[in-house]
């Protein structure tokens, strides 16, 4: 056995340990900051009205519903919806994205209409189509109660909204989510640190323990 053969146990568990505390620091400190700097923005916006969506280029949140001014896609009664499709992937059945279909949204909040210019984002959906048992269309359809965050591309009549998100919440129950989102972030981050340090320790002792000629891990019998 060579020299360098000895020291494979301690150069896998450090290879495995070392990339499981960085990504252990990054899951513990920095998605937390940053779900907690976006639930910042959504506490501190006022949910908007028509007569309010006069300043192009702020930040809104919209509490409302699905107009029926939007035209039904070719998923009825669905207006917009992702698309999932099933496949089986390590023994396993998961449900894949293949595609958003989002086209300009009308939806109503008090005082009136507000457009959602194409190519939001669905972060939570109410309504689902399904066709077959391999594939799903999850969505939104007229009358469904929506919570979108975006910028206000245009003032007028109507006032238009672009670069949005939107759910199926109220802002109480969206920044709820995101506390939820920002405890499991700390706890994953701290389960990801815990065997990162178990791993480099025992790397760094099966390492001593070579260098001090204790053991020989793969020693001919």
């Amino acid at each position: 056995m060579s020299r360098w053969e000895r020291w494979l146990l301690p150069g896998i568990l450090a290879t495995v340990g070392v990339p499981f505390l960085i990504a252990g620091g990054v899951i513990r400190v920095m998605v937390p900051q940053t779900i907690a700097s976006h639930a910042s923005e959504v506490a501190r916006l006022r949910v908007a009205t028509a007569d309010t969506l006069n300043e192009q280029g702020a930040r809104v949140l919209l509490e409302g519903w699905v107009s029926d001014r939007t035209s039904t896609s070719d998923r009825s009664p669905l207006v917009a919806y992702n698309q999932y499709h099933r496949v089986r992937r390590d023994g396993e059945w998961e449900w894949d994205k293949v595609r958003s279909y989002t086209p300009t949204l009308w939806v109503y909040v008090p005082g009136g209409e507000v457009e959602i210019a194409a190519g939001y984002t669905l972060r939570s959906t109410p309504s689902l189509v399904e066709a077959g048992s391999d594939e799903r269309y999850e969505g939104f359809q007229v009358e469904d109660p929506v919570l979108v965050l975006g910028t206000l591309a245009a003032a007028g009549a109507p006032p238009v909204v672009g670069e949005a998100e939107i759910g199926f919440e109220t802002k109480q129950a969206y920044l709820a989510s995101l506390d939820r989102d920002r405890s499991t972030a700390r706890w994953l981050g701290l389960l990801f640190l815990v065997l990162g340090n178990l791993l480099t320790l025992g790397a760094a002792g099966a390492a001593y323990l070579i260098w001090r000629g204790r053991i020989n891990l793969f020693a001919d019998p």
